[in-house]
């Protein structure tokens, strides 16, 4: 089980999520627990490191004290009948040492990445420290767990990679002897260690990964990341009103739907769990009682075809344009190559052979990093009108519709683009995968939340939902 930031974000919330585990306890569950940062905690604690590695001593000391009474509140109202001792010390180290580091930053007038890995998981460490005081106060049976001892990861701090065999053996070391004692063991999310011990980040989507990971070491049953929505939505409720709950979806889904910033889980950390067909719950620990979405690795052949619509509305589109005399394969290969070293996110692209023109459709703020990218790789290029100038269409938004039913259903790109013509809005660019998981298309970003609600309501309201499935029991 995972609890994120907004499930850990004060003491009443704590509280209820270590609810959950203590039920589920007294079921005769082996549970593992993994733990976010309260939240908002991790940002503050950025926060605090950019206003050392710029000399602000103010900022530091404030920043610092607003995290002291944060978690100090958090103790006192969360463990109001049980010694607080043991527990403020662990606490009060842990600030101690964020503090020793910001002030080696403030000395030193840089943060190295090695740092800034010491640094950001104190919060998940604080936040375990607390969970675990109060499983332990429920009449649970718990013990912290420092993720260092568990995952495994390579040097690449900031985005660090797990070693599964050294993390597989570890949690045979450590957290199997626990469960066999009838322990939970509450882990810190978001980072691990490398073999020499030093501290090491996960990157986005941190705690997520984290508790894959160690489900994928220790073949776990099931993972359940709990988190503030009923499981994972057909659209993003504050626009679509009438989005659903679903109750099961792919892991291909889930990637898709989270690499088009749809808040599932993050795609890096589907894959431990993709890889060991493990299925991933989403959950509300708000609503626990709520059945939440099983992301899964197959799903029956009677799903409709279209499983929900996201959009990423902060995009831009670039287009590179050769002249018609020059054979722009090797120029566009040599571009992708420079983006993948950038690590540069393509939404999607678009080639058109007969005007020698590429169009890149990435986030808003990639946007000028690859222009730059662009100009320094091209530069003879652009010099000697190889190259045209490179175009750039800001304020652009794009539409994902996802689902796996999609695969050889006839006349879904029609329906889309006869519901977004209703509106009267122009598509800038179009691509579909060729698995046909998804279609996307950009818009102009001020008509996305007019086009979100089309599409939804072409597919995925409940007279769309209706249809295909009469539709479905007539084809059966």
């Amino acid at each position: 089980m995972k609890f994120g930031g907004t499930s850990v974000g004060s003491a009443e919330r704590i509280r209820q999520a270590a609810s959950i585990v203590h039920l589920h306890a007294q079921h005769e569950h082996k549970i593992v627990v993994v733990v976010s940062a309260l939240a908002q905690v991790t940002d503050s604690i950025v926060h605090i490191l950019n206003a050392a590695n710029s000399g602000n001593k103010q900022g530091v000391e404030d920043g610092l004290e607003q995290l002291l009474k944060r978690h100090q509140q958090v103790m006192a109202e969360l463990l109001y009948d049980m010694p607080l001792q043991s527990v403020a010390v662990t606490v009060m180290a842990d600030l101690t040492r964020l503090r020793e580091l910001c002030s080696a930053v403030l000395l030193l007038g840089s943060a190295t990445p090695q740092v800034m890995d010491m640094a950001l998981p104190l919060g998940e460490r604080i936040s375990a420290v607390l969970f675990t005081a109060c499983l332990d106060q429920l009449g649970t049976d718990a013990a912290f767990v420092d993720s260092a001892r568990v995952l495994a990861t390579d040097d690449k701090f900031g985005d660090a990679n797990p070693d599964m065999d050294s993390t597989r053996q570890h949690c045979s070391e450590v957290l199997l002897p626990m469960i066999a004692g009838h322990r939970i063991p509450v882990v810190m999310g978001y980072s691990g260690s490398t073999t020499a011990g030093q501290v090491t980040t996960l990157g986005r989507g941190g705690s997520d990964y984290s508790a894959t990971i160690l489900a994928a070491a220790l073949d776990a049953d099931e993972v359940w990341i709990w988190t503030d929505v009923d499981g994972v939505l057909t659209a993003d409720p504050r626009i679509c009103p009438e989005a659903l709950s679903l109750p099961q979806m792919t892991f291909a889904e889930a990637v898709e739907l989270s690499y088009y910033d749809a808040k599932v889980i993050h795609r890096k950390a589907i894959r431990p769990a993709m890889q060991r067909c493990i299925p991933v719950w989403i959950k509300n620990s708000f609503r626990p009682e709520a059945p939440g979405t099983k992301i899964v690795e197959q799903l029956p052949a009677n799903e409709g075809p279209v499983k929900a619509v996201t959009a990423v509305t902060q995009a831009s589109l670039i287009t590179l344009t050769t002249h018609r005399d020059i054979h722009f394969a090797e120029i566009f290969g040599r571009l992708f190559l420079r983006l993948g070293h950038e690590h540069v996110d393509i939404l999607f692209s678009t080639q058109s052979s007969s005007e020698n023109s590429l169009g890149l459709v990435l986030r808003q703020a990639d946007t000028d990093r690859v222009v730059r990218a662009i100009q320094r790789l091209f530069r003879t290029e652009l010099k000697h009108g190889v190259l045209n100038p490179v175009a750039v269409h800001k304020n652009v938004a794009v539409i994902a519709v996802l689902g796996s039913g999609m695969k050889g259903t006839c006349g879904i790109l029609g329906r889309l683009f006869d519901a977004v013509a209703r509106i009267n809005v122009s598509v800038i660019a179009v691509a579909q995968g060729a698995s046909e998981l998804n279609i996307c298309f950009a818009v102009d970003a001020r008509r996305a939340t007019e086009v979100l609600r089309a599409v939804h309501q072409e597919f995925l309201s409940p007279a769309a939902r209706k249809t295909e499935a009469q539709s479905a029991a007539r084809v059966s």
